[in-house]
């Protein structure tokens, strides 16, 4: 009994570990625990690029062959912008930071499509979804970089979080700063050491707070739904 028990874990860790999100999920965590636990500037960032950067390129391979084509073309420009310098005018910078806003809302809503798709409610239906709520947040802080990078004064942030982060203006799309401030709004923490002024970050902040409320909403109301059509009538 006890091995037919460890086996049956064993096989189910194994169908986990070969989903079809489990690895974007744990790359997602690696780039943010990464951006959080090195203190020094230019290794979280170098550490923040490498690990998007191999999201990036999991991404493109995972999303299957159909949609595979439509990937790349996304990923090529994203890659670019984190890469290469090719100039330091602010409009090619600003296409750069959208190519890559573009290329994680169209990896988000793949995931949340594929999630919603599932008739039956898995391990991997509940690793999709949780990799879908990271990637709302982490493509929210994009749009948060692309907007501080065209309006600079578009957000408040406090003396002491500025100088604590090293602070002065996004250089990647994928900015450690742009990230924190994107994921306590999706919370709806509000800690308020960053608060937007600009009516577009307030827009953007409003729209993401109730996104993250609503996913949450809807994705509990699914997935009991999906488990209760598979109760047995009485």
């Amino acid at each position: 009994m006890l091995r037919h028990v460890e086996h049956r874990d064993r096989r189910w860790l194994e169908r986990l570990l070969r989903g079809r999100f489990t690895g974007l999920t744990i790359i997602l965590l690696a780039v943010f625990v990464s951006a959080s636990v090195f203190t020094e500037k230019d290794v979280r960032e170098l550490s923040a690029s490498i690990g998007f950067s191999v999201l990036v390129l999991f991404a493109v391979w995972s999303v299957g062959r159909r949609l595979r084509m439509v990937t790349l073309a996304l990923a090529v420009p994203t890659l670019l912008s984190h890469w290469l310098v090719l100039s330091e005018s602010l409009p090619l910078r600003a296409v750069g930071f959208a190519a890559t806003s573009a290329f994680l809302t169209f990896l988000t809503l793949v995931i949340l499509l594929a999630v919603f798709r599932d008739e039956t409610v898995t391990a991997d239906t509940i690793v999709g979804a949780v990799c879908a709520y990271f990637l709302l947040g982490t493509v929210w802080g994009t749009y948060y970089a692309l907007l501080v990078l065209l309006s600079p004064d578009a957000l408040s942030i406090s003396s002491a979080l500025a100088k604590a982060s090293a602070w002065n203006g996004p250089k990647q799309p994928f900015t450690p700063l742009m990230q924190y401030y994107s994921f306590t709004t999706l919370a709806t923490l509000g800690y308020g050491d960053v608060s937007p002024l600009s009516l577009g970050a307030r827009a953007l902040s409003i729209i993401e707070g109730v996104t993250g409320q609503l996913y949450l909403a809807i994705l509990i109301a699914r997935l009991v739904g999906m488990h209760t059509a598979r109760l047995p009538q009485r």
